[in-house]
């Protein structure tokens, strides 16, 4: 099971905070070569513009020789994998669950306060660890079709690294992950997962999904971490 990089799962348009216009996105992915690109947008449970950004991407995939699915990505809000979404998800191919906050508990933090509690000991960083572990698995376990994105992103921000989360908890979260169906993406954007990540959850039965998590259509496509952490489990 390799990680396919004729795809990206997850490019952003000017729907949300991207620069360009889907089909932008569309006609760069094809001059590159893809064969299939994931348009997704930032949404919230307020977000009122997604039937537009749903009938786009469909138009596009329509008229497109390439595969284009329609995404949303939203935040976590809480360890039982609750995600920041509209109540209609109609017509969306993918859920991406991402970690932008610090799930803990029923709440979130930003990752800055999470820093603070825990240089002021009201946290610890292997309780902090294991909140965003739970959160991750219980959204794919919640939501169909769910991509988690970045995974890990969010620890540096919070002075921790993916280093501090041990083998044993990546392979009981990629379980968890496989039986729901959900993915995870590699990330050129942000570097993460590691390989040695990856290798952990794939052979868990997690499939890996190429993205770049391009704001702007110029980078759409062009992998060197996500390349180098393929390279890596070809080996395995």
């Amino acid at each position: 099971m390799s990680i396919d990089l004729t795809v990206d799962a997850h490019v952003h348009s000017n729907f949300s905070d991207g620069r360009d216009h889907p089909a932008t996105n569309v006609a760069v992915a094809l001059g590159r070569g893809l064969k299939m690109i994931g348009l997704v947008d930032h949404v919230r449970a307020d977000t009122t513009w997604l039937p537009e950004f749903s009938s786009t991407v469909r138009r596009l995939n329509l008229r497109s020789p390439i595969h284009v699915t329609c995404g949303v990505e939203a935040k976590l809000l809480d360890t039982t994998g609750r995600l920041d979404l509209p109540g209609s998800l109609r017509e969306i191919d993918s859920i991406v669950a991402a970690d932008h906050q610090v799930p803990i508990g029923s709440q979130t933090y930003v990752p800055a306060s999470v820093a603070r509690m825990i240089s002021d000991k009201q946290l610890k960083p292997a309780d902090v660890i294991e909140n965003i572990l739970e959160a991750t698995a219980a959204a794919a376990e919640r939501y169909d079709n769910v991509l988690i994105a970045h995974l890990f992103s969010v620890l540096p921000k919070c002075g921790l690294t993916e280093l501090m989360v041990s083998e044993n908890q990546i392979t009981a979260l990629g379980r968890r992950l496989a039986s729901a169906g959900g993915r995870v993406e590699i990330s050129e954007r942000w570097a993460c997962p590691s390989a040695h990540t990856a290798k952990l959850l794939r052979a868990a039965g997690v499939e890996l999904v190429a993205s770049t998590d391009s704001h702007r259509a110029d980078t759409i496509g062009r992998y060197c971490h996500v390349a180098d952490v393929a390279g890596s489990l070809a080996l395995v």
